[in-house]
């Protein structure tokens, strides 16, 4: 690959708006960056927990569609949280990626569900943006 690390990780410090003090980028394992942009979204260092927090297996226990999550997600977090959830969303949805990639990137950070009907993965995100950004 071409990119050493000290340039991926002052890309990555780039791509998080130099907002953390600490950077945990791990090395470059894939030829295409949007795979490896892919797993550090899905690192410990982001907040979109919500896909995993409020789209478990558990989903159907907790609430009784998916809108009901996303409502409860916006009601019980801090709303600086929840901005930087949309702007993650907007920055995945401006990713050139196939429905098949979206999929992927939902399960990477934390989705154990599926999107619901009628949307894709994609058109979901997208969505559950735009309902936060309101």
């Amino acid at each position: 690959m071409s990119v050493d690390q000290l340039a991926w990780e002052a890309a990555v410090r780039h791509l998080f708006e130099d907002a953390f003090p600490y950077d945990a980028t791990g090395p470059r394992r894939h030829e295409d960056c949007i795979l490896d942009v892919l797993a550090l979204m899905a690192g410990p260092y982001r907040i979109p927990g919500v896909l995993g927090g409020w789209f478990s297996q558990d989903i159907v226990d907790e609430f009784p569609d998916h809108d009901a999550a996303v409502a409860d997600y916006a009601a019980t977090t801090d709303r600086h949280l929840v901005a930087h959830l949309v702007g993650e969303l907007h920055e995945l949805h401006a990713l050139p990626l196939d429905e098949g990639e979206y999929a992927l990137a939902a399960a990477e950070v934390g989705m154990e569900v599926g999107s619901p009907e009628p949307f894709s993965y994609g058109a979901w995100l997208q969505a559950v943006a735009a309902t936060l950004s309101g």
